[in-house]
């Protein structure tokens, strides 16, 4: 799944062929790519010694936005693939459905697979979802297919339709209806307690739109339950959108799948909408969730609003723009944390059995918040919109390893910090020496264990290269490697926005454009 586990703290710690001493210009870099048929925004999936008819492979699952997905061979990715789904039907009238609906999107022309798909190792099934247009109408289907062959899993398929009781933007007679032509199914899909779970937010904030998260039965595909967090119409609000008033709320995390604790319990950040929780209302913008599947309902358990909620949901600096990361209790003297962040450059440690509600005074009912970047919001600021190089943004979740924090926010460099009795030192402990482009940095971690941590970033740069970078995660002042120290070798084509590395057995995959690169030891 997107990160690897549910706990979206992305470390990779069973890696044993690279360390800090091989990842290097000399001996690390290309060994191979793949090119699919259309853009690669969903993170790749790797599974190793997978059998598939009678034979061992190590396979890299490919998903794209021409509504395509692959089962390409890890040690021969020029080879024909081992299976391929295509979903698209011209002859049928089935396309892809155009970006430019609704609004503006990064993503290369056409709508297909966006959100990270999910494999049950139990079953050997992998869910995703397909967004199409059938002779220009919009549909949104989960899809299930056997990992081994590429052939249906179950039914194969159940078109999305789903709406909840409320009176926000966009209902009906008292119901709130999803709109297939307006939602994006951006975060990964994952699973809690035998239920699968698939999010949906906006594209780039156009048109009238909501959060979903819906559960799923893996087997039958049947729905189980649908939540909206922002079903009800609301007078007064921050915001004057179209979404707003009653709306907004997306779950898209800058592509993070919902983390899941070891009881079941759901984390998932609400973006830019209305809120009117703290005074008994149901409406969830910029407010980090926990749910949880009881039945045929989701049930809030707690939640998270920041204080200057009114001011981050005018100027376009959600919470949720990136997920929750679940970090280990040895280093918070037992405290379950979360972290998360905020598009405005700022990182959140709550506390997962007490999230503390809204104070709107300042978040004082946390453990800790400050800022990563250097600009906060206020008043102060004109326009709607807190964009561009003078902003910090953070997107995805920080990376944890061994008692480090990793931030990689745009126009400043990766910073890391290190937790200090239960909390963290707000001060970074080092910074990686070049700074990253406007949607910053997604981090991931490959060690073997407690030793031979190396901090992958990926960026988006600002001339729209993807680049790879490798730093020492004990010290990340000292970069190892990247993509560009030896281009005509090891260089990219046109970034993936929110891209993020994905490790296993001494390979890195990632993604540019329609490419999948992998990286590995050169001998």
């Amino acid at each position: 799944m997107w990160k690897g586990d549910s706990t979206t703290t992305g470390a990779y710690t069973s890696e044993l062929a690279l360390t800090p001493s091989n990842v290097n210009a000399t001996q690390f870099g290309k060994v191979d790519t793949f090119q699919a048929d259309g853009v690669v925004m969903a993170q790749p999936l790797y599974v190793s010694g997978l059998n598939m008819q009678g034979a061992t492979h190590n396979v890299i699952i490919v998903a794209t936005e021409h509504d395509s997905v692959y089962a390409v061979d890890a040690d021969a990715p020029n080879s024909a693939p081992l299976w391929e789904r295509h979903f698209v039907d011209d002859a049928n009238g089935v396309t892809t459905m155009p970006d430019n609906f609704g609004g503006r999107t990064t993503l290369g022309g056409e709508v297909g697979i966006t959100g990270t798909p999910y494999i049950d190792s139990a079953t050997g099934a992998l869910y995703f979802v397909t967004a199409l247009a059938r002779n220009g109408v919009p549909e949104q289907w989960l899809r299930a297919v056997d990992i081994t062959s590429g052939q249906d899993y179950g039914p194969g398929a159940v078109q999305i339709q789903a709406s909840v009781p409320g009176d926000g933007r966009g209902s009906v007679n008292g119901s709130v209806p999803f709109d297939p032509s307006i939602e994006n199914q951006r975060p990964g899909l994952t699973e809690t307690n035998g239920s699968l779970l698939v999010g949906w937010g906006a594209f780039s904030d156009w048109g009238v739109y909501h959060g979903w998260l819906m559960a799923f039965d893996p087997a039958t595909l049947q729905m189980k339950a649908v939540f909206n967090p922002t079903p009800d119409f609301q007078g007064d609000d921050a915001a004057d959108g179209p979404s707003d008033h009653g709306g907004g709320g997306a779950f898209w995390q800058g592509g993070a799948a919902p983390s899941v604790d070891s009881d079941g319990n759901i984390y998932v950040n609400a973006s830019d909408g209305s809120f009117d929780a703290d005074d008994g209302g149901r409406n969830y913008g910029d407010t980090l969730l926990k749910l949880a599947l009881s039945g045929n309902a989701f049930q809030v358990l707690d939640s998270f609003t920041p204080s200057n909620a009114d001011c981050i949901d005018l100027h376009d600096l959600e919470l949720g723009s990136g997920g929750v990361a679940l970090i280990p209790t040895d280093v918070s003297n037992g405290i379950p944390l979360a972290a998360a962040y905020s598009k405005e450059g700022r990182l959140f440690l709550v506390n997962r059995s007490k999230l503390g509600g809204f104070n709107p005074l300042g978040d004082t009912q946390i453990p800790q918040e400050f800022m990563v970047g250097d600009h906060s919001c206020s008043d102060s600021i004109s326009g709607d919109v807190a964009e561009g190089p003078d902003w910090n943004r953070l997107y995805g979740t920080p990376a944890y390893w061994n008692g480090n924090l990793y931030a990689a926010a745009s126009n400043l460099p990766l910073k890391q910090y290190q937790f200090q009795g239960g909390v963290l030192n707000s001060t970074p402990f080092a910074m990686a020496p070049s700074v990253y482009g406007l949607r910053g940095g997604n981090t991931v971690i490959s060690a073997n264990g407690t030793q031979n941590g190396i901090a992958w970033v990926y960026e988006k740069a600002a001339n729209s290269q993807g680049i790879l970078h490798a730093y020492d995660a004990t010290d990340v002042s000292k970069e190892l490697w990247n993509s560009n120290m030896n281009g005509s070798r090891d260089g990219m084509t046109t970034g993936t926005g929110f891209g993020t590395p994905v490790i296993a057995s001494g390979r890195v995959l990632a993604p540019s454009d329609n490419i999948v690169h992998i990286y590995g030891l050169l001998q």
